[in-house]
């Protein structure tokens, strides 16, 4: 089980482990308006206000670089 955090989809930055139906995606780019996250298959563009990223062992957001 992963420790998750809320907070405003603008707090977003590349990289970062976000949660979304469940699963894990890595955040893109967060411009226009929209979060851009993808799976290894998948992408997709969030509108949402607020998301959960993944934090790490020392409440850390988790980055994938």
């Amino acid at each position: 089980m992963y420790n998750t955090q809320t907070v405003i989809r603008q707090c977003i930055t590349p990289g970062m482990l976000v949660m979304h139906q469940g699963k894990p995606w890595r955040a893109a780019v967060n411009k226009n308006g929209k979060l851009h996250i993808h799976r290894p298959f998948e992408a997709k563009q969030l509108k949402d206000l607020t998301v959960e990223i993944v934090l790490d062992y020392r409440n850390q957001p988790e980055v994938m670089l």
